[in-house]
């Protein structure tokens, strides 16, 4: 290696000398642009995250695919959320998996193409608080929309309980079926009655009946039966937009791969069995959705977390398991917070990966500033907005450097009289030389710096004080081995029977214009 790196492969337009390696196992990073060092990541090092910044096309996806390369090798567990639904990208990682002998561990939740994805239900697993929470971190903070925490804990308030009701039932249900729950009184009543009728003092019916209640009556007459209904005028008024979410979750493509009562992906028993996860996430075609549904895959990622951390370390993988988001700043969430400081106790390794400062300060600045707190690998790809390259350099910080001012001088001179009759003249030389040391205080990397940052070519902080740069490898698959690829294959589950809710097959029963024409 010390021959290659004498023949500059690595070169690089910065001049910055990398810090020692940190450790000759664990996984690859890169090599440094000095001396072409490899530069690897120790397993212990892994669960303190990362962050990765850089602008499209310069080299984060390169460095995902050889971390997704090392992960599958090595036959640990990996969840990839891919917001730009690059269908090469999904070809990629399951050749990858089949060459490894890991093709049975790979699971794909595509929302692009149905057909090609496993099912996952997003709302399924989890008590109702829990459930409640997920649901609700597609909506905005209450601090950025007036009067949101009213619509917020009530909407709570009704999950909870609704969910609350059904699990009681021992039923499964999806989005669909709570949309169906939130704006449709048949639905609702039928719920109410059920449990009323096979578990009578229950602490589900009472709390389900309990907020039922105050949406009773207020149609200007409520001495007489009109008092015992439902008015779903208030109901949808509270709690129309948060069932307006869930009915685009449960329709179209998205109803089409999470609306299973027995789905193939359950992100707990991924993480614990060590498979591979590849999330597509059509963000170009269905923004809003997308992205609103990878906050609450990210919300089950917590609540997966928690299981995990409640769990003896005997139960746990030797190997950390790694969650790679990229675009992360398309859907971050303020409750990833607690992620990135506590799923280091269960052996979780995230990586956040985004484009620009900005994405993160749209989540709130204290995120930005916990998110760079928690992650002891910092890498830097091609910077250029002035605002990024500003807190990067910030990060990176300063050091001490001595300057060395070194200055000579000479002087000659000559004289010769033409007045006198007596022969006399002078000749004089002097020189001088001067060395002064100074030390100053600057940037590591300055801002320029990180805009000239090449292709593949990335500055790494680790525990802010190590520093890069590194030349990040390129992993290609040849194209005789890609000529003997065959189509993606979807792993399916041997699906377990259970009851469902049903409510969206069964919508003829809840529909007014239906029974009217059965009438």
């Amino acid at each position: 290696m010390h021959g290659l790196a004498g023949m500059h492969l690595f070169r690089s337009k910065l001049n910055i000398r990398s810090s020692d390696l940190l450790s000759n196992d664990g996984m690859l990073i890169g090599y440094t642009t000095d001396r072409g060092r490899a530069v690897r990541l120790p397993d212990e090092a892994l669960p303190y995250h990362g962050m990765v910044a850089g602008r499209s096309g310069y080299g984060k996806t390169t460095f995902a695919r050889l971390m997704m390369l090392q992960q599958i090798i090595r036959g640990g567990g990996l969840l990839m959320i891919d917001a730009k639904l690059d269908s090469d990208d999904m070809s990629w990682v399951a050749q990858v998996a089949r060459w490894a002998g890991r093709y049975q561990d790979m699971q794909f939740i595509n929302l692009g193409d149905p057909a090609n994805s496993n099912s996952y239900n997003s709302v399924l697993e989890g008590d109702p608080d829990e459930v409640a929470d997920r649901i609700l971190t597609s909506l905005p903070a209450p601090e950025v929309a007036p009067a949101a925490e009213h619509y917020r804990q009530s909407a709570k308030q009704a999950l909870g309980a609704i969910v609350g009701g059904v699990q009681a039932l021992g039923l499964a249900y999806n989005c669909i079926d709570l949309s169906i729950l939130l704006h449709n009184e048949r639905a609702l009543s039928e719920l109410e009655e059920r449990l009323r009728s096979v578990l009578p003092h229950h602490p589900a019916t009472k709390n389900l009946s309990l907020w039922i209640e105050q949406y009773r009556g207020g149609f200007g007459n409520d001495t007489g039966p009109a008092s015992a209904r439902i008015n779903m005028k208030r109901l949808k008024e509270t709690l129309g937009g948060i069932a307006g979410r869930l009915h685009a979750f449960g329709t179209g493509t998205f109803g089409e791969v999470g609306s299973s009562y027995s789905p193939d992906v359950r992100l707990f028993d991924s993480m614990m069995s060590n498979k591979i996860t590849y999330v597509s996430l059509p963000t170009m075609g269905k923004d809003e959705s997308a992205r609103n549904f990878a906050k609450m895959l990210l919300a089950d990622l917590r609540s997966a977390i928690a299981r995990i951390q409640q769990l003896p370390k005997s139960h746990r993988s030797r190997i950390p398991y790694l969650a790679l988001l990229d675009e992360f700043g398309a859907y971050a969430l303020m409750a990833m917070n607690r992620v990135f400081e506590q799923a280091r106790s269960a052996g979780i390794s995230v990586w956040a990966m985004f484009q620009s400062i900005a994405n993160l300060d749209a989540v709130s600045p204290d995120f930005r500033d916990m998110l760079e707190e928690n992650t002891d690998t910092k890498l830097f790809f091609k910077l250029a907005s002035p605002k990024t390259t500003e807190e990067a350099a910030k990060m990176i910080g300063k050091g001490t450097f001595s300057k060395t001012t070194i200055s000579a001088t000479s002087r000659a001179s000559e004289s010769t009289p033409k007045i006198t009759p007596a022969p006399e003249g002078g000749l004089s030389t002097d020189a001088g030389y001067a060395i002064a040391e100074s030390e100053e205080e600057q940037y590591r990397v300055t801002e320029d710096d990180l805009k000239k940052v090449d292709r593949g070519e990335c500055i790494m902080l680790y525990q802010g004080c190590e520093l890069f740069n590194l030349r990040i490898p390129n992993i290609t698959i040849s194209k005789w081995l890609s000529s003997k690829a065959v189509p993606i294959r979807v792993n399916r589950t041997k699906r377990k029977q259970v009851k469902g809710c049903d409510y969206f097959k069964n919508a003829d029963r809840y529909l007014t214009a239906a029974k009217a024409a059965r009438a």
